[in-house]
């Protein structure tokens, strides 16, 4: 499998580039989804006053539906997504992330806090923007994809399996059924994950939010990003950062809570995979899971441990 770097440098020019591309796509931003929720979670409601929490989880949301559009585009040009499988989670910390992205980068699980908030800026890095630049970002890989879309230009076969037009969050994931509607997704995915190239401000959807870097800045550097004589700067309202609970990965035997945990995950798992593969796919089902993983999720961290991403096939009936 190519590398990000690999497929920047060298383009997609067949079906199978892209269908691996679009699978790499998938993983990487699955991968964030543990970092940003285990940051989440630990994060102590009564004591965050500026309600970091709410922004944590608006970029949470965001990621999962990049993730559900990574896994329609595969799906609509005749891709099978492998998602129920235990290679598609990393083994957490891991030294960069799928598709050999930041290859120095350790990524973990952490509670919230300047470490973990420095991680996430580096994984957001825009390609280009108001602030940075950065020509081999998620970015760059996002715009050879688009590129890859036109080159190929793949048929589009009936009958495939995508997740249907679905809310979430405050965004609509759709089906893809041409082209245009490929590159439509990646355009929202790049402006939401990394801002447009003028500007922080997601731009398509909603002016008053700022893509996934900035957001992320904002909390590490403790005030909102404003404009000062047209310049962008982290000079407006504080933020504070909120008090978390501390976690740990354990060192002995798995507890009941972290068996609990991540049978839950692994439930999650194979639901999503049911989503691009059978006609019994239940998105909103799987996403009403959500709220089981979050329950066991933090059972894990108020006992101090780290909630294990691990993905176990179901038992055979």
């Amino acid at each position: 499998m190519r590398s990000v770097r690999e497929t920047i440098t060298n383009g997609i020019t067949t079906l199978p580039q892209l269908q691996e591309s679009l699978q790499t796509a998938m993983q990487l931003e699955f991968s964030t989804i543990p970092p940003y929720l285990c940051a989440q979670w630990s994060i102590i409601k009564s004591q965050d006053p500026s309600e970091v929490e709410e922004m944590v989880k608006g970029v949470v949301v965001q990621e999962m539906l990049h993730f559900a559009f990574a896994c329609n585009m595969l799906s609509a040009i005749g891709g099978t997504p492998v998602i129920a499988s235990p290679g598609f989670v990393p083994t957490y910390p891991v030294s960069g992330l799928p598709g050999n992205v930041q290859p120095g980068l350790i990524v973990d699980l952490l509670p919230l806090g300047l470490q973990s908030l420095n991680t996430f800026m580096e994984i957001e890095y825009p390609e280009t923007g108001a602030v940075v630049n950065d020509p081999d970002s998620i970015g760059a890989f996002y715009d050879t994809i688009a590129a890859g879309f036109t080159k190929v230009n793949p048929s589009f076969p009936a009958g495939t399996f995508q997740a249907p037009p679905t809310n979430v969050g405050h965004d609509n994931l759709t089906v893809i059924t041409s082209v245009a509607e490929a590159v439509s997704a990646i355009s929202l995915i790049k402006d939401q994950g990394e801002g447009t190239s003028s500007s922080p401000e997601e731009g398509t959807l909603d002016p008053n939010e700022f893509a996934h870097y900035y957001t992320y800045a904002q909390i590490y550097y403790g005030a909102e990003l404003v404009q000062v004589n047209g310049q962008y700067q982290f000079s407006g309202t504080s933020i504070t950062l909120p008090q978390v609970y501390p976690f740990a990965p354990s060192t002995g035997q798995p507890t009941s809570v972290e068996t609990a945990f991540a049978q839950s995950f692994s439930n999650v798992m194979y639901a999503l995979q049911q989503i691009w593969t059978s006609s019994d796919g239940d998105l909103e089902g799987a996403i009403g899971m959500m709220g089981a993983l979050k329950t066991a999720g933090v059972a894990c961290i108020m006992q101090k441990l780290t909630p294990p991403f691990i993905y176990s096939a179901p038992s055979a009936s």
